[in-house]
């Protein structure tokens, strides 16, 4: 069955549900001395950064090129439906409507996802292309119309789906992609013949694109088994192209966008030996050579074009920006392997450029990434995860991973650099900087990957890896360029995640971990956990989770936490090349929720160690931890070893690395650190299913933990400690655990295994392995205000029923735990009410309720009742300066009480304007409340007398006044149904 796209839910929601969220002038400004940032400046106050993408935008999603076509009458009506009820509107309408709410943008965008609600819409074929001259008139003519309004827009220009026919007829280069099948030969005669399912058409994102066969090539080899594993030896230089001997043949079974084909032929008997064949299919894509000198040359006149054809641009619609692939997620696949990779010229050059000119004919390389295809196998390793290697000795094993580690980074790099560039171009054309916020890809892992659970609900079994585990969908995003979510963040601004989509919740938080991560070292540093496809209270429930996160979450917990994401003290490496090892894994090792993660190559581009912290993106990480890093950078392990000699916390998982990224020796020196002896074997650790893992010496509170699986990421990696390290961990006769503490009070712990961590207790029982093993070393320190009880936020977390986190600017928030409601409805986008209320009325929610009661948090004692989600700041004089709750009157806390209510509202939150909003004679507190009747807000830290006003038809403008009253120090003010749900505004008296 076809499957779709999972969607931008979170971009869509920024866009269209705060309809207050206007413009009304508009001022660029200097921002890190590049080009100047398009500044929204009110009368009351300015939107720099983050705070802007509270502002919506006008937005018109095209599923044909005949929508494009019609836009050319501003007064022709079009069905943009997003959802199963149509909406007939027409281009005049959209911009009329969009001034009257002082918007400024446009969107205005191609996304085949939503074809699906538009009837008769879905099969049609474009033609009508960024890069095509019709095209840009079109869209000239478009964006001439919607400036009478003020209204420049937000095109999906700089994406690589989008951008192909016209590079391919103005530059004769394109895309190619090379799909590869193993099969037999016989020696004697060489005879072979080779199935495979040729491709013939993709759809991805921006609709549907023919993919033609460029040529067929067939390579002959020998192999030999690598005994006591899965491994066949392959020697590079016996793989001998003969093409010439090849035939195809259609076999006439056709499918939806692929037909079967028989690779045949004989000759060629001096080859001797060689019995096996490597058959490779090229296809021409319409996409581009991103690799070609020529990419970035025409990259720029197509920029120019729009500029020169007057089309005003405010942002970068990004949703997606990977390079050409198919939407279906498993259906690719040859005898179970996804197999293909991009292979264009430019690639192949550039490849054979940095690592060796042997690479410059890459096709016959693809053997290493054979997984899985030995269907014609007489034994039962027809079955087995048969991989090829360079040799049989292990480091020769591990070199052949790094070559593929290699082919990954290298068109991940070279993808996002080039777009780069494009941007910079255009933001300079345009004078400004351009948003694109976004994620780059259209399935994510977990939520994408493959259990076999038969008749029951797939997305409540996502949350380990177990033997029924079948495949991960992130080699399929790799090789689109898009698997690195943190070097699309040099793209994308604010950047986000699409995790918890189609139905799936995240009960491990690990989505919104994530978006932590990724807003980390943005240039916007504020990234979305978004989710979609579930019914709407439970998703009311996730939102909350996200507000305490600060994921972008609500606008009214955005202005207490500043349009910042929580901090914390743990930093876990993102394990990159876990699919690299073995491409049936996924870009997780655990989900794990309580920590930051990034990529190495970003820790050592942006980090440094000082003062026993790594500073990242200018936060202090106290704990730095591995989870699987076969090929560390030595600059990687140095960051290691220093954060541990000024005392820092240092822990390895998973396999210990014998060669570093560029195919040097690492071993002896990572040895050295953990105070171990490792003997590398042939096989990446050894395989230990149903084994427990016991603990002992300063992790001796951890609890066991059983070894799930025989699979790759469940092997273990016993070691021998050298003197001055201790045992903390071992299996039967195996030492899994050693940890060593240096004079400076730093230590190294070595963890030969996968921690597992699960509060969703998935499986019937949670696993808490990573959390009992950062607490027990102290990863999770408190402040010491509370004497001897930890205040530490993610331990509290994780040993109460709330979730809590803590701010950069002191905020504390809190969430009531939403990780113990399994899963168990349709996914799809477009919700059928009456059918969510049947699921729920059957499956009731958990409550919401929030009662603390003198609980200690982050130095502080907090007394509480409400609902929802909370968040608090106090001053230095301890006062209550902001606040963000629900079904709430009061709170105390370091035994003060704050009542800033008579009643229980449904929803208020106050907070200072931050100084980089502030304009002279503005606004210095915000504020929004649900409900009515008389609130009171804090005024002890407020300099002089305050008037109120509800905002007017444009965000930040000044409206009608509000009366208000001071009183006993707070600023009391009557909310009414007319200014419920709108912001208000505290500005200074102004004294005649």
């Amino acid at each position: 069955m076809k499957k779709k796209s999972l969607r931008l839910l979170g971009i869509l929601l920024g866009m269209f549900i705060y309809p207050w969220a206007s413009i009304s002038a508009e001022e660029p400004t200097p921002m890190n001395g590049e080009m100047p940032e398009n500044l929204y400046r009110a009368e009351l106050l300015t939107y720099p950064g983050a705070w802007a993408f509270q502002l919506p935008r006008a937005g018109i999603i095209l599923v044909t090129d005949q929508e494009l076509r019609d836009l050319e009458d501003p007064d022709k009506q079009i069905n943009l439906s997003l959802g199963h009820e149509p909406r007939m509107e027409s281009l005049r309408q959209v911009c009329e409507r969009a001034k009257a709410q002082g918007c400024r943008t446009l969107i205005l965008a191609f996304d085949h996802f939503f074809s699906q609600y538009r009837p008769g819409m879905g099969d049609q074929m474009r033609s009508l292309y960024p890069d095509k001259p019709e095209y840009i008139q079109r869209i000239a003519g478009i964006s001439k119309f919607a400036q009478q309004y003020g209204l420049g827009l937000e095109l999906s220009l700089l994406n690589p789906l989008e951008i192909g026919p016209g590079y391919q007829q103005e530059t004769g280069e394109s895309g190619k992609w090379m799909h590869y099948r193993k099969g037999l030969r016989d020696p004697e005669t060489g005879a072979f013949s080779v199935q495979l399912w040729r491709q013939t058409r993709w759809a991805a994102n921006k609709g549907a694109v023919n993919i033609e066969s460029d040529s067929v090539r067939v390579f002959a080899f020998r192999e030999r088994r690598v005994g006591g594993t899965s491994y066949r030896a392959v020697n590079p230089d016996e793989i001998i192209e003969i093409s010439d001997s090849a035939q195809v043949e259609l076999l006439g079974d056709k499918r939806e966008g692929m037909e079967r084909i028989r690779v045949y032929g004989t000759g060629h008997p001096e080859l001797g030996k060689l019995n096996r064949v490597l058959v490779v299919q090229v296809y021409r894509v319409p996409e581009m050579d991103y690799m070609s000198d020529k990419a970035f040359p025409y990259l720029e006149r197509l920029i120019d074009r729009y500029a020169d054809a007057g089309v005003k641009l405010n942002a970068l619609y990004s949703d997606e920006a990977h390079i050409q692939q198919d939407w279906s997620y498993f259906g690719h696949h040859d005898h179970g392997q996804f197999a293909m990779r991009y292979v264009s010229d430019g690639f192949a050059k550039k490849f054979a450029g940095k690592y060796g000119d042997q690479y410059k004919d890459f096709a016959k390389y693809l053997v290493y990434f054979c997984y899985g295809q030995e269907d014609f196998a007489h034994d039962l390793s027809a079955t087995e995860p048969v991989m090829h290697v360079f040799g049989d000795s292990p480091e020769e094993i591990r070199r052949t991973a790094l070559f593929r580690s290699w082919y990954y980074r290298l068109l991940q790099d070279e993808v996002v650099d080039l777009f780069v560039k494009a941007k910079k171009h255009a933001e300079k054309r345009m004078g400004f900087k351009l948003e694109a916020r976004a994620h780059a890809t259209w399935a994510e892992s977990p939520t994408i990957d493959m259990w076999r659970v038969g008749e029951e609900n797939l997305p409540k079994n996502q949350y380990e890896y177990t033997s029924n585990f079948v495949w991960s969908n992130t080699v399929h995003q790799a090789a689109a360029a898009c698997s690195d979510y943190f070097r699309w963040g040099d793209f994308l601004t604010g950047n986000g995640n699409d995790h918890a989509e189609g139905g799936w919740l995240d009960r491990d938080y690990y989505a919104q971990a994530l978006a932590c991560s990724t807003g980390l070292l943005n240039e916007v540093p504020y990234s979305y956990a978004a989710h979609w496809g579930m019914p709407n209270e439970t998703s009311q429930r996730r939102t909350n989770i996200n507000n305490a996160f600060g994921t972008a979450g609500s606008p009214l917990f955005g202005m207490v936490e500043d349009m910042s994401h929580r901090e914390v003290e743990v930093l876990m490496l993102y394990p990159f090349d876990l699919v690299a090892v073995e491409e049936r894994f996924g870009s997780w090792m655990t989900q794990y929720g309580y920590a930051d993660m990034m990529t190495q190559n970003k820790v050592v581009e942006c980090g440094q160690v000082k003062d026993g912290a790594l500073i990242l993106g200018g936060r202090r990480y106290t704990t730095l931890a591995a989870t699987f890093e076969p090929f560390p950078k030595p600059e990687l392990l140095e960051m290691m070893k220093t954060l541990a000699e000024q005392g820092g916390k240092v822990i390895w998982s998973g396999p210990p690395p014998v060669i570093d990224n560029n195919g040097n020796h690492i071993l002896q020196a990572w040895q050295d650190m953990f105070g171990v002896d490792y003997s590398p074997s042939r096989n990446e650790g050894l395989m230990a299913p149903g084994r427990q893992v016991a603990f002992e010496g300063i992790l001796e509170k951890v609890p066991s933990q059983v070894i799930l699986t025989d699979l790759l990421v469940d092997h273990i990696y016993p070691v021998s400690p050298r003197e001055g390290s201790l045992v903390v961990a071992g299996a039967q006769n195996h030492i899994l655990g050693v940890h060593r503490v240096l004079p400076s009070n730093g230590s190294f712990t070595f963890l030969g295994f996968r921690p597992r961590d699960d509060q969703s207790a998935s499986l019937g029982y949670e696993t808490r392995t990573w959390f009992e093993v950062f607490n027990s070393l102290g990863s999770y320190p408190g402040t010491g205000k509370s004497g001897e009880v930890n205040d530490n936020t993610e331990y509290l977390s994780r040993t109460t029923d709330y979730l809590f986190c803590r701010f950069p600017n002191g905020t504390v928030a809190v969430a009531k735990h939403f990780f113990n409601y399994e899963e168990g409805w349709p996914g799809g986008f477009a919700r059928n009410p009456e059918e969510d209320k049947k699921i729920l009325e059957s499956r009731p929610l958990p409550s919401d309720e929030i009662h603390l009661k003198d609980q200690v948090v982050n130095g502080h004692k907090v007394t509480f009742d409400g609902t929802s989600a909370m968040a608090f700041r106090r001053d230095s004089a301890g006062n209550l300066i902001a606040f963000a709750g629900s079904n709430c009157n009061e709170i105390t806390f370091d035994g003060k009480t704050v009542q800033f209510a008579d009643q229980k509202l449904p929803q208020l939150a106050w907070a200072p304007v931050p100084e980089n909003r502030q304009i002279p004679n503005g606004a210095r507190v915000q504020l929004m409340v649900y409900g009515t009747g008389k609130i009171r807000i804090p005024a002890e830290s407020l300099s002089s007398p305050m008037d109120a006003f509800v905002e007017g038809p444009t965000p930040g403008s000044r409206g009608e006044t509000v009366p208000s009253v001071l009183e006993d120090g707070k600023i009391v003010i009557d909310i009414t149904p007319s200014i419920q749900g709108r912001w208000i505004y505290l500005v200074n008296r102004k004294v005649n």
